[in-house]
């Protein structure tokens, strides 16, 4: 009851101020920021800053006024319990140059978090719709085969980075992650599962860094500024050359290596913790359980006790 009382509070305070008091637009920003923040440094109860974060949405000058009584009814109606599941998900991420381990290790880890009564699924983010549809219909434009792997490492792709419509392939390939990878991530969140992913966002930008593509700034800040941030990112890492071989030469030594380089970068970057795979699976395995016991299942259980 109390809830209901601040959010109509709110609600009522947005109103007066848009119009009646007819507050310059750009005050309107300061209580969508600072009401949900007072909220949540006040109680920590991160669901109701949620419902206090929608119903401030309210003060959004560009809004009809006749659109804000959505906001208010949303916060109302929205379920405290749901809004605490939705707040418990997690986002966990395996990355790493290729052969590293990420595929065995993410569907143990599901089955690890399972045996703990956790709801989470794992996905194996190694599609692309978008780009791959485009490759398709382009190839059958100009009435060629789609080009496999080896296409990359010739002096005929080279060439192609060149050209200057080069950059558009790792945007698009920015876009394509959003609609996919995005579009799971959102879905399963609202249920309030815990995601495992193998691969992300990174492994593609990383990719199309190590080929050589032109890459214009901004797409480095959306990579690493605009998309989800993991919950805990794990950076497996080996010796290149035994990716190498594990892969059957798939890639260049050279590959192997300098994506190694960009993989521990972006762990020192992104806070990831890395995790030498060049010991036993079942020894390393117990060290990835024990780094999600510590960062996350404990969190976890203190939240679904209170």
């Amino acid at each position: 009851m109390k809830m209901k009382i601040l959010l109509t509070a709110i609600f009522a305070i947005a109103i007066v101020s848009r119009l009646v008091l007819n507050v310059p637009s750009l005050y309107l920003y300061v209580p969508i920021i600072l009401i949900p923040l007072a909220f949540v440094i006040a109680t920590r109860d991160k669901a109701d800053a949620l419902r206090v974060f929608i119903c401030c949405l309210s003060f959004v000058p560009f809004i009809p006024i006749y659109v804000a009584p959505v906001f208010y009814v949303l916060s109302i109606v929205l379920n405290d319990e749901y809004l605490r599941k939705v707040a418990r998900s997690r986002i966990i991420v395996f990355t790493g140059i290729d052969g590293s381990g990420k595929s065995s290790h993410s569907k143990v880890t599901v089955e690890y978090l399972r045996s703990l009564g956790i709801d989470c699924v794992c996905y194996h983010f190694f599609k692309h719709p978008i780009v791959s549809a485009l490759s398709i219909l382009k190839a059958k434009i100009r009435r060629k085969p789609v080009r496999g792997c080896d296409y990359v490492y010739t002096e005929e792709f080279r060439r192609g980075l060149r050209r200057p419509s080069a950059f558009l392939r790792p945007i698009l390939q920015y876009v394509d992650n959003w609609v996919y990878i995005g579009g799971k991530l959102i879905l399963n969140m609202l249920r309030g599962r815990w995601v495992i992913c193998d691969r992300y966002f990174y492994d593609y930008y990383i990719r199309f860094k190590c080929l050589g593509y032109p890459i214009p700034r901004f797409l480095e800040f959306l990579v690493y500024k605009l998309t989800p941030r993991p919950s805990l990112l794990l950076v497996l890492d080996t010796n290149p050359l035994l990716s190498y071989e594990r892969r059957k030469h798939e890639h260049p030594l050279w590959y192997y290596v300098l994506a190694r380089r960009e993989y521990l970068k972006l762990a020192e970057r992104m806070n990831g913790i890395v995790i030498n795979t060049m010991r036993p699976f079942d020894v390393v395995q117990v060290i990835i359980n024990k780094v999600i016991e510590k960062t996350l299942i404990e969190r976890y259980r203190r939240s679904t006790s209170s």
